[in-house]
């Protein structure tokens, strides 16, 4: 995978919020996968903020080029450091993330930027505390990493619900938000600009936020370490098991006609029943779910 329009978008928004990208971390040698009119896109957020650059950012880019030139001339770094498991793509940071990384690299990088290697690493535990641990206090952190419809694609796909629970004030983290965005194609870099929703924590409705979506969808994070914390101190705990455990479900009281009807509905056949609870979890588990998903502009 790589950088796409969206990622870098948040990336970029991130920078005009004072975000610093000095000494950048990314996780294999990232390329950058933007279309035609996403390259004009972000030349001309660029020339509106910064309108006294003689320069042209991505002049010469071409589709799947290396992000380098994205990193420094858009975000500002000045240095870029890329492990990999290989030195195959040109990575100058030779490390297995499944292995705990050297005690140098700790606290080290301003911002980590990674962007389709984490669902490819078996000890995913190891490999996400690699990367939370290698960030500075006060630098941030970006993932962006499959969540529905690539199976086969790694070992793994990801739910906002494991991402919320990670980066969280117990691990040293603020999570500022966590993105999803939809593609066509199995090859989500193929897909340009398409809609894009910000994902409710759990915790907060109460509910598993599943989605059933049509096309593969991309989970976005963005999280800011707050503290130098003992990361997984103690074990995550999925949310809806926990209100379940501490009795704090929220209990609909069915009065007048929702009672008659939740009577009725009892006594249908069981398959009609199963058909209409079906229904209604596929539509409760979709974008158009506002309670769950939150529509941003592109």
């Amino acid at each position: 995978m790589g950088i796409n329009y969206q990622h870098a978008k948040i990336l970029w928004e991130a920078r005009l919020r004072g975000a610093s990208f000095k000494d950048t971390l990314t996780i294999a040698h990232l390329s950058l996968k933007l279309h035609p009119a996403e390259v004009t896109l972000l030349r001309r957020v660029y020339r509106a903020s910064f309108p006294q650059s003689k320069t042209t950012p991505l002049m010469n880019y071409k589709f799947g080029d290396f992000s380098d030139e994205f990193l420094r001339d858009f975000l500002g770094a000045t240095s870029i450091t890329m492990l990999d498991y290989s030195d195959y793509e040109g990575a100058n940071l030779i490390h297995d993330l499944n292995q705990p990384v050297p005690d140098h690299l700790l606290e080290r990088f301003d911002t980590v930027i990674e962007a389709g290697s984490l669902e490819h690493v078996f000890n995913f535990p190891v490999a996400i505390a690699n990367l939370m641990k290698m960030l500075k206090v006060g630098g941030n952190i970006f993932i962006t990493t499959p969540a529905n419809n690539l199976c086969g694609h790694g070992f793994y796909q990801f739910s906002p619900e494991l991402m919320f629970r990670i980066f969280a004030p117990e691990n040293g983290f603020a999570l500022r938000r966590i993105i999803l965005f939809e593609a066509l194609f199995p090859s989500v870099e193929l897909t340009s600009n398409r809609n894009v929703y910000e994902v409710t924590d759990p915790a907060q409705v109460r509910s598993r936020v599943g989605l059933v979506s049509r096309g593969p969808v991309m989970m976005m994070v963005e999280a800011q370490k707050t503290s130098d914390t003992s990361v997984f101190a103690h074990s995550l705990l999925q949310s809806d098991y926990v209100s379940l455990w501490n009795q704090e479900r929220t209990l609909s009281s069915y009065t007048g006609i929702k009672k008659g009807l939740k009577q009725v509905f009892k006594r249908l056949p069981f398959s009609l029943q199963a058909r209409i609870k079906g229904y209604r979890e596929t539509k409760l588990f979709s974008f158009a779910n506002a309670r769950f998903y939150k529509k941003l502009a592109i």
